[in-house]
C-alpha cells in the first residue's frame, strides 16, 4: 500500500461498521429482467434499501477516500474525471493495478472513493490471493472482511437513500404484513424517483490487458447498466 492509501485508511471515519456488518443478515433477492442467461452472481437489497451485485467468484474491491460523504464539494476534475484532491491515491492505485502484469483491471470512481474490477480472471471470496490483492491497493479492512463473510464480492449498485435525498426504509426484510410491504413499496417508489438522475459510479479506465473472462462479461454489463457508470451524472 503507498503512503497515500495508507493515510486514507487512517482517517476514515469509523462508520462502516454501518455498511459492513460483522453478521450476514437477510437480504431480497432481486430479478434483472434485462439480464440474459445464468449469471455468476446475485442482486439483492441491502438493509439500507440499495441494491447490491454479489458476485461469486468476480472480484470487485472498493477503495474509500476520507471525508468523501458530499461528491458534489469535489468540482475540480483530472482528465479522467478524479478530483484533483484524491488524483494521488489514483495514481498509486493505477501503479500497483498495472504491476499485475497478467491481469486486467477496470477502475470507476464513486462518492467515496474508487471502485476495481478485475476482468481477466475469477477469485474465491475469502482466498488468500483475493485478500492480498484487495489490501495492496488500500481496500478498507472490514470490507476484505465482509466479503469473506458473505462468500460473495460485493458492488452497491443504486445511490445511499442518504445521498440522493430519500429516507431509510421504514422495515427490513422479511416483510410479513400487508401493512409492511405497503409501507415499504410507497418508500421504494420515492426512492427510486430521487436516485433517476443519480449514477453509483463513473467508469475512469482500463489497466492492464485487454481480455475479458466469459463468466465476468455479463456481470460488467449488469453492473454498468444498473450503476449508469457511462452517464454523466453526479455520484450518490
Amino acid at each position: 500500500m503507498s503512503d497515500s492509501q495508507r493515510r486514507s485508511q487512517q482517517d476514515k471515519a469509523p462508520r462502516s461498521e454501518i455498511y459492513y456488518p460483522i453478521k450476514r443478515s437477510a437480504e431480497e433477492t432481486i430479478d434483472d429482467p434485462e439480464c440474459n442467461g445464468p449469471l455468476d452472481a446475485i442482486v439483492t437489497r441491502n438493509h439500507y434499501g440499495s441494491m447490491v451485485l454479489n458476485a461469486y467468484h468476480a472480484l470487485f474491491i472498493d477503495v474509500d477516500m476520507p471525508g468523501s460523504s458530499n461528491p458534489s464539494r469535489y468540482g475540480n476534475s483530472s482528465r479522467y474525471g478524479v478530483p484533483h484532491e484524491w488524483q494521488g491515491v489514483f495514481n498509486d492505485l493505477c501503479t500497483v493495478l498495472a504491476s499485475e502484469r497478467r491481469t486486467g483491471f477496470r477502475v470507476y470512481r464513486t462518492a467515496a472513493g474508487f471502485r476495481v474490477l478485475v476482468t481477466t480472471q475469477e477469485f474465491e471470496p475469502g482466498s488468500a490471493c483475493a485478500n492480498d490483492l484487495m489490501r495492496s491497493v488500500g481496500a478498507d479492512s472490514q470490507f476484505v472482511r465482509f466479503c469473506d463473510t458473505q462468500k460473495t464480492f460485493r458492488a452497491r449498485l443504486t445511490p445511499k437513500p442518504w445521498r440522493c435525498g430519500a429516507t431509510e426504509p421504514p422495515n427490513q426484510f422479511p416483510r410479513r404484513s400487508a401493512a409492511e410491504r405497503r409501507s415499504f413499496s410507497e418508500w421504494l417508489e420515492k426512492y427510486e424517483v430521487a436516485c433517476r438522475n443519480l449514477a453509483t459510479c463513473q467508469f475512469l479506465k482500463h489497466v492492464g490487458p485487454d481480455e475479458t473472462h466469459n463468466r465476468i462479461s455479463p456481470i460488467i454489463e449488469l453492473h454498468d447498466r444498473a450503476t449508469k457508470s457511462h452517464e454523466e451524472l453526479q455520484l450518490a
